[in-house]
């Protein structure tokens, strides 16, 4: 991509995320067009998109024709290709030792790791196993006093995935600066392609994790445009698939089999006030050390008990584990 041209297209998208940052004119459209590539697209989400976006079309050139870079990093032209694959490889391994931070919270609480953690104190945010936000509220955690109030971080998290989920801090920007690498020798296709997915992929690890819409989005595509080496066709497709295939199918397997069909077990860590539990249909309750387990009738969905969870435990609990149960989605 020329120089200019590129350089320009970046400063556009930077200048577009700017916009959204600081005014709301834009966020409804911008966030309803984002929504089936960000899964449940946001303003944060979509400043980090536009941002990283124009960034790589900035730095991508500068880094292509500087001499000395190339000498470092590309003494092979086929480097950029194992570039690519440094970067996919380090995207899932950071992505899986997210997994291992969620199993981790929840046997330090001696709770089942299928459980949804929502944390209420001193905001409310939930990670799980399914959709992580441990990296996420670590980030949160360090520019919450950048951002504007609205801009939920899911920085009360920080507290349980510290200091493990610091490793994002160091591993983010590593991720990127190779990304950026692996762009050298790809066609203009692939390289605006590559862009976008990447920044995708990026935004997927810290909201969401391993199985996230764009966290697997980005991962596949980068897998395509690895197999395919700057050409195309239907055959590239194929290893792509079928990789991400068995990524899709552990998901499967892990919100299937960690569903309780029977009912939702509650686990509210210290509860200090009585809760109203009228409309919870909870059909028995006990206590066992600092914990209040509640069991409750599945007639309610898993987002409509969070909902409640937020509004009723809000200032009279520190956090609560809740199974999931993924039929509940078909009601």
């Amino acid at each position: 991509m020329n120089i200019n041209r590129s350089t320009w297209i970046g400063l556009a998208f930077i200048l577009l995320a700017f916009i959204l940052l600081v005014t709301d004119f834009f966020d409804t459209i911008i966030t309803t067009i984002l929504w089936p590539l960000l899964e449940g697209s946001s303003e944060g989400k979509a400043v980090l998109l536009f941002g990283i976006i124009g960034s790589l079309f900035i730095l991508e050139p500068i880094i292509n024709n500087n001499q000395r870079i190339n000498k470092i990093f590309f003494k092979k032209e086929e480097n950029s290709w194992k570039y690519l694959v440094l970067t996919m490889i380090l995207l899932f391994i950071t992505a899986f030792f997210a997994l291992l931070i969620e199993i981790h919270i929840r046997l330090s609480f001696n709770v089942s790791i299928f459980t949804i953690l929502s944390s209420l104190d001193p905001l409310t945010s939930t990670t799980s196993l399914m959709h992580t936000h441990a990296y996420k509220s670590v980030l949160g955690h360090v520019i919450n006093g950048v951002l504007p109030a609205h801009i939920n971080t899911g920085s009360s998290i920080s507290q349980y995935v510290l200091p493990y989920a610091f490793i994002i801090i160091i591993l983010w920007p590593i991720i990127y600066f190779i990304g950026l690498l692996s762009l050298k020798n790809m066609n203009e296709f692939y390289k605006i392609l590559s862009s976008i997915i990447l920044t995708i992929a990026l935004i997927g690890l810290v909201d969401g994790g391993m199985f996230s819409q764009p966290f697997l989005i980005g991962l596949g595509f980068l897998l395509l445009v690895y197999f395919s080496h700057n050409k195309i066709g239907i055959k590239y497709f194929i290893n792509p698939v079928v990789i991400m295939g068995y990524i899709l199918l552990a998901a499967m397997i892990l919100e299937v089999g960690g569903s309780n069909q029977d009912g939702y077990t509650l686990t509210v860590v210290d509860q200090t006030a009585h809760i109203d539990m009228t409309d919870y249909n909870v059909t028995e309750m006990h206590i066992e050390g600092n914990n209040t387990i509640y069991e409750i009738h599945p007639s309610l969905t898993d987002k409509v008990l969070i909902k409640k969870i937020f509004h009723d435990f809000k200032d009279k609990a520190r956090l609560t584990f809740m199974t999931w149960n993924f039929y509940t989605y078909f009601h």
